[in-house]
């Protein structure tokens, strides 16, 4: 699974070494400030029970999520790098669920580990440009699947790519160039 870091405690040094160790990890410099809370606007917190993250890396959405969410509300982060994963473990709060594994399983670990059938947001930061067109796909069909009606997907990414496929699959799709990140990106969401 493909992954950006973001900004945290974690040392640049070590940033840099996943960045050039991990071939899953597809960021050059880490999420802007900007670029979160760009991508935190789009939650309706106080209608929100369960939030799914694909590739938080070392948790900076991940923790904002958490400021933000109700004292009831769920959230479940999928992280396949082992350190980011260590790190993700050392915030201490009882609504993460932190899961080492691929976001193409994320329906079938939800159902199966936890009795969700179904969430309000997913927020992906994996590169989709550098996972293969079938993976993506499936990456896809699975989250429009898992969200609830109304549900929301919603990505950043480098390229404009995975625009065409999350248009295809929802009901409304649309992206916003932000121009204050380094390099600049496109959020792009997909509603069910």
């Amino acid at each position: 699974m493909w992954k950006r870091i973001t900004k945290s405690s974690m040392g640049l040094k070590l940033f840099i070494n996943e960045f050039i160790n991990d071939k899953n990890v597809g960021a050059v410099a880490p999420t802007s400030n900007h670029l979160t809370q760009k991508i935190i606007t789009k939650i309706n917190f106080e209608n929100v029970s369960t939030i799914v993250e694909y590739g938080p890396g070392n948790g900076v959405i991940t923790r904002i999520l958490l400021d933000k969410m109700k004292p009831d509300a769920m959230l479940y982060v999928f992280e396949t790098n082992n350190i980011f994963f260590n790190n993700l473990s050392e915030i201490k709060d009882k609504r993460l669920v932190i899961i080492n594994d691929d976001a193409e399983n994320a329906k079938n670990i939800l159902k199966n580990s936890y009795q969700i059938e179904k969430v309000d947001y997913i927020i992906s930061t994996i590169p989709f440009t550098f996972i293969e067109k079938r993976k993506r796909k499936r990456i896809i069909y699975k989250s429009f699947v898992l969200l609830n009606e109304k549900g929301m997907f919603i990505t950043y990414q480098y390229s404009w790519l995975i625009f065409n496929l999350i248009k295809k699959q929802f009901k409304k799709a649309q992206w916003k160039l932000v121009l204050l990140n380094l390099p600049p990106v496109f959020i792009i969401e997909g509603i069910k």
